[in-house]
């Protein structure tokens, strides 16, 4: 865990007011109920932890009072905080009561607005109690639709006992929001992360064609090449390409049962949208893909894995803060542009970051296209992290290493396929081995 200064966060706090691509919110002092830390010792992330994969496990849909906190089926307003219990739920069948334990450090959660009534954004993030709006973005949504992100984010430690929770923020109107966990970080755990460069594992609009209603695409997950044969779980990049209607993609370990509610990617009529996904692979390391939907092209890239034999502990940032924003540069990015965006030492990020969590946010785009980030060069990997049509927002997690470039011991570069739009660069958190 790495701690700041109370004059070096007063220092990134008055930054904030001067330089917008460095926008940090204050570290919080910790909860009452722990013990109270010196001014001068105030943690900035999360003490670095390895991998629990729990699969999907709803802990929160506001169309039902029976999967709300307080019994209530209402929607977010505008401004709302909304806190998330993350392991205070009675059993329910069919649900399962959710697996987060109260030394957990860090959750991942797919978070999902459906039926918002005006455009506006969530953010997921660790304290309900914060006043004001976040300075950062999980999701951004436009009246009518339903979208979803998966973002790692720190746990709001409670008193003993307590359930751990997180918090949803909802910028305007009013809007549902779901959210499923898909896994937790917590010291002692087995399974650390380990990146491989971004590999295509399957394409359907050039093998296999298009993915039905109710269909299933199965996918060797667990690939030996990239030393993922003992993988416990993987992080995938998932995209619907033009689908034929509204719908969503479900994924969960081959040869288990589908699970009987939970979601990781939804998407829309005609309109290609990725999602990052993690997800426990079969006995085989295999991962199913169930469609619930129309038919629609899929694409799955594997980013990266969990296992015993990984090297990776994740801290998150209790505070995400912003990066980058070109929209306050003057330019954004061009067409087959690329660009390195330092991460390492800015704002709470550490020094030598070996991989770090980011949310990525494309806007303003005039035309179709894709986004790829890595760690590497700018070169192609062939593969992408966010896909957007013109004139829309869309935002996906990104988990990249990091590269030097002149000026940064560590950078990512995001390159730009098509047409020109504005990128957004939250930090959400990193890894470091051990």
């Amino acid at each position: 865990m790495r701690v700041r200064t109370a004059a070096a966060v007063a220092a990134v706090t008055a930054l904030t007011l001067t330089a917008p691509l460095l926008a940090m919110s204050p570290a919080v002092a910790a909860p009452a109920a722990a013990p109270a830390l010196a001014p001068a010792m105030i943690p900035t992330d999360t003490t670095p932890a390895a991998f629990v994969p729990t699969g999907l496990k709803r802990v929160l849909d506001t169309r039902d009072a029976q999967r709300t906190p307080d019994l209530q089926r209402r929607p977010l307003g505008p401004g709302e905080n909304y806190s998330v219990p993350l392991s205070a739920w009675a059993d329910e069948a069919p649900r399962e009561r959710p697996v987060v334990p109260t030394d957990a450090t860090a959750v991942i959660v797919n978070v999902t607005a459906t039926n918002p009534g005006a455009d506006g954004h969530l953010t997921v993030r660790r304290d309900a109690a914060q006043p004001g709006a976040p300075l950062t973005s999980t999701l951004n949504f436009k009246a009518g639709e339903t979208v979803s992100n998966m973002i790692s984010v720190a746990v709001d430690e409670r008193a003993v006992g307590a359930s751990p929770q997180i918090s949803v923020y909802n910028s305007a109107g009013t809007t549902d929001v779901v959210v499923d966990v898909v896994g937790y970080y917590r010291q002692g755990a087995a399974d650390k992360y380990e990146p491989v460069r971004p590999t295509r594992l399957a394409d359907t609009r050039t093998a296999g064609g298009k993915v039905g209603q109710g269909g299933v695409l199965t996918v060797d997950a667990a690939r030996k090449d990239r030393g993922a044969g003992d993988a416990k779980a993987v992080l995938l990049n998932v995209t619907a390409v033009t689908p034929g209607t509204d719908g969503h993609i479900t994924a969960y370990p081959s040869g288990s049962a589908r699970p009987a509610e939970g979601s990781n990617l939804n998407y829309t009529a005609g309109r290609t949208v990725a999602n990052q996904v993690v997800v426990p692979v079969g006995r085989d390391g295999k991962v199913d893909l169930a469609n619930i939907g129309g038919p629609t092209d899929v694409v799955v890239d594997l980013i990266g894995f969990y296992s015993p034999s990984g090297h990776g502990l994740y801290s998150a940032l209790r505070e995400q803060g912003r990066l980058y924003d070109t929209r306050g540069r003057g330019v954004g990015l061009l067409p087959y542009s690329a660009t390195a965006v330092p991460v390492s030492g800015i704002g709470f990020m550490p020094p030598t970051p070996w991989v770090v969590t980011l949310n990525v946010t494309a806007t303003e785009p005039t035309a179709a296209g894709h986004l790829e980030a890595n760690g590497v060069d700018s070169t192609s990997t062939g593969t992408s992290n966010l896909n957007w049509t013109p004139g829309r927002t869309v935002a996906n997690g990104v988990t990249t290493g990091t590269a030097a470039v002149p000026g940064s011991i560590g950078a990512v570069w995001f390159r730009n396929n098509a047409g020109f739009t504005h990128l957004l660069v939250d930090a959400t958190g990193y890894f470091t081995t051990g």
